[in-house]
């Protein structure tokens, strides 16, 4: 297996990782066929074996520094939760599903913060979710919150200026697309 890269995210995608996160994937990587990034979910269209190929915002102006950091949070918001939701959850299925997208929506985070240049993660308010005392209350707190996400792309995809911006967010779009299905 050759190593490919995520233009995205950044991670090399190797023998040891290709299956990270494989319950957090509508379609599971093998060895010979590499359908998605492990790390953040989008599509192999965004992978490349150029190591130096990953996206950076071009023309950041203050606009779009306030909608990245809105990004930053959602995302770290949703991981916080899915966080959570893993040692909520009843079965070992949607333990390692909510632990898998926990990793993923970190990731997204991480990617919002590279680009819009943040040093510091923001720390958020910890909500309770001891109330949701089922595996398919929490799946449906997860499902309305991908739904929010996909939302948040849409909108936000029209607002900002730069095109690597908006290249990040419809790559993410789609991931947030696959985690609806994935939480119904």
């Amino acid at each position: 297996m050759k190593k490919l890269y995520c233009e995205i995210c950044g991670m090399e995608i190797n023998i040891n990782n290709y299956d990270f996160n494989k319950n957090a994937l509508i379609q599971n990587n093998s060895k010979e066929v590499i359908l998605s990034c492990p790390f953040c979910g989008v599509s192999n269209k965004y992978l490349s074996d150029d190591k130096l190929n990953m996206v950076k915002a071009l023309n950041i102006d203050n606009a779009a520094i306030n909608i990245l950091d809105k990004a930053v949070k959602l995302e770290i918001f949703n991981g916080d939760f899915y966080k959570r939701a893993s040692i909520l959850a009843k079965s070992q299925k949607v333990k390692s599903l909510f632990q898998q997208l926990s990793r993923i929506e970190y990731m997204h985070s991480r990617i919002h913060m590279n680009l819009g240049g943040f040093k510091v993660t923001p720390v958020l308010n910890q909500l309770n979710y001891d109330k949701y005392n089922s595996d398919e209350m929490l799946l449906e707190m997860a499902n309305k919150r991908e739904i929010h996400a996909v939302e948040f792309y849409s909108r936000y995809f029209s607002e900002v200026n730069d095109v690597n911006i908006k290249y990040v967010f419809k790559a993410l779009l789609n991931v947030e697309k696959e985690h609806i299905i994935l939480t119904i």
